[in-house]
């Protein structure tokens, strides 16, 4: 059974939670965020919800706290509504977040899009994927240009293998974005513009450019 840790001090919204997981996960606790990096390094959860505002040290602490060893992926509950902040977050390391109140229909079904995009990728006849002089490993999640290799986290590691297996295909961001994370495209933009901005400069880092990743005005972005 997959597990999922839920970092959350409020014990309402802890216990409601754990009784909508539980029955179809093992749902581990802590109440603060001192706790939940002791269960993380016990028990290397699949999935963890963390709440913002803890006691002791904050959710972007943790965060950043296991973002040193672990893609785990990581789902945030927070009161803050500001765009600004949100993106902040996804550029710390967050896979995803959610607005207090939140509704519990929508929490689960985005549980589910992270835990399903952790899942193995099925086998393939071939385990490397190239365009130019980009080696990306479908095995090791790695991706080598001009003999410097970086493992890449799992988001970009599936948008790079989307555009690696048709690179003179343009695709649009809708496309893109509803392929990786397997739900609709609404108010995401600013997710996939900061995984593609990540990915542009992981790979200006290996080669000194950027010339790969491209956007084509109004319609999406492709391979050059």
């Amino acid at each position: 059974m997959l597990k999922i840790l839920l970092i959350e001090d409020h014990t309402d919204i802890q216990q409601l939670l754990s009784a909508v997981l539980s029955p179809q996960y093992q749902v581990l606790t802590a109440l603060d965020g001192i706790k939940g990096l002791q269960v993380f390094g016990e028990q290397r959860p699949d999935l963890i919800i963390l709440d913002l505002m803890l006691p002791n040290i904050t959710g972007e602490s943790v965060l950043k706290t296991i973002r040193k060893t672990s893609n785990v992926p990581v789902l945030v509950l927070t009161a803050i509504q500001s765009k600004t902040k949100t993106v902040a977050l996804l550029k710390a390391g967050a896979n995803d977040y959610l607005t207090k109140p939140f509704d519990i229909d929508e929490l689960l079904a985005r549980v589910q899009v992270q835990l399903r995009s952790t899942a193995p990728i099925s086998p393939v006849e071939n385990t490397t994927l190239t365009f130019d002089d980009i080696r990306l490993s479908l095995t090791t999640h790695q991706i080598t240009v001009s003999d410097h290799t970086l493992t890449l986290p799992k988001k970009e590691f599936q948008i790079l293998q989307l555009l690696l297996k048709d690179p003179h295909q343009v695709f649009a961001k809708a496309q893109l974005y509803e392929t990786v994370w397997g739900e609709p495209y609404q108010d995401a933009e600013n997710t996939l513009n900061v995984h593609l901005s990540n990915l542009r400069i992981k790979l200006n880092a290996l080669t000194g450019h950027s010339k790969y990743i491209v956007s084509i005005w109004g319609i999406g972005v492709r391979l050059v």
